[in-house]
């Protein structure tokens, strides 16, 4: 898996350059230039301090999950936690990496590896729901975004695989036995291939674990912190807010006046389209579907170092701060194991506060 994790970063690195090469290539002029000499480091600024407090929002609403299942999480510890979950999503395939390093992060400040993996898949399933409906409503008002035929095939993927998903755990939800009964008898023709032979039990296991528990928080929040869960909402929505608030700040700042209504529909399906893209992080398909669906309101001389200024401020600083305070606090061969095994070290290993 160390293999796998440096492999991961030396992908997303080679994609994300590759990516800002092309965009600065073939949008850069001497109009580009003078637009960044005249930038207004304000709305730079104000983009930072947006982000910033994106971080703010999402450190918050993990403290509340956390608290929900007894377990007392300081601020300091919650931006440590989704900074690192940030970083080890952004260079897995399918973001896949990030939830074994956030349960880890929750069990060392005494959160059992079931409610742990309740807790992430909560504050998944919050912010997913967001871009599953908007994403869709978007679309089907401004049928616009979808000119192209690819963005159409984009979007036609990640529908389809997202529809089977909600189907999929709303039928292990709602009708377990049956779904448990199926479940076996597809686990038993897995088990015949070779590279499912020996761990399709054990994917079953983890699989019907997750349902379990994320079923039993969901009943703690509904019955007992009921407030909680709609202040989580509420951070949910202050926290993709924030993020959507950088990209017209840094529109602004190089000149160009756009509706910030247009940039949050453009950002909404863009996040929507995100979800199932198997590059590590979105890297390389963000700034291409970016590309396309901020195109026809964003002039081409500005388009490419907009991208650029965008993605490094909303993920590649992020990326790296993630992977700093990774390496600082875990080091990456402790980070190896726990992303080989997907369950959280003994309690005797602590993290720094």
């Amino acid at each position: 898996m160390y293999i796998t994790i440096k492999k991961g970063l030396g992908v997303f690195c080679g994609i994300t350059v590759l990516a800002i090469c092309l965009l600065i290539l073939f949008t850069t002029d001497l109009k580009t230039l003078h637009a960044l000499r005249f930038m207004n480091p304000r709305y730079l600024f104000m983009s930072f301090f947006f982000i910033c407090l994106s971080w703010c929002f999402d450190a918050l609403r993990l403290q509340i999950l956390a608290r929900v299942v007894g377990t007392k999480l300081s601020f300091m510890y919650g931006i440590k936690a989704v900074l690192a979950y940030t970083f080890l999503s952004n260079i897995t395939p399918s973001s896949a990496g990030g939830e074994p390093l956030l349960f880890y992060m929750l069990n060392q400040k005494g959160v059992s590896f079931g409610k742990a993996t309740a807790i992430a898949f909560l504050r998944t399933m919050i912010t997913m729901v967001f871009f599953m409906l908007g994403g869709p409503i978007i679309i089907y008002f401004h049928r616009e975004f979808l000119s192209s035929t690819s963005l159409k095939m984009v979007f036609d993927y990640v529908a389809i695989f997202l529809a089977v998903t909600v189907f999929f755990f709303a039928y292990l939800y709602f009708a377990p036995t049956s779904a448990r009964r199926w479940l076996n008898v597809v686990f038993r023709y897995l088990e015949k291939i070779p590279f499912f032979k020996g761990r399709s039990s054990r994917i079953k296991q983890g699989l019907l674990q997750v349902v379990d528990e994320f079923k039993s928080s969901l009943r703690e929040f509904i019955q007992d912190g009921r407030w909680q869960f709609f202040l989580v909402i509420f951070f949910t929505a202050m926290m993709i807010t924030s993020q959507f608030l950088v990209a017209p700040m840094i529109l602004k700042g190089l000149g160009c006046d756009v509706k910030i209504l247009s940039t949050f529909m453009v950002q909404g399906v863009l996040n929507f389209m995100l979800y199932y893209i198997p590059t590590p992080g979105g890297s390389g398909v963000s700034e291409g579907v970016g590309y396309a669906l901020f195109a026809p309101s964003v002039p081409t001389h500005l388009l490419g170092i907009f991208l650029v200024i965008w993605r490094f401020l909303t993920n590649y600083i992020w990326t790296i701060v993630g992977g700093l305070l990774i390496v600082k606090s875990i080091g990456m061969q402790h980070l190896e194991e726990i992303t080989r095994t997907g369950e959280p070290a003994s309690q005797t290993e602590k993290l720094p506060h």
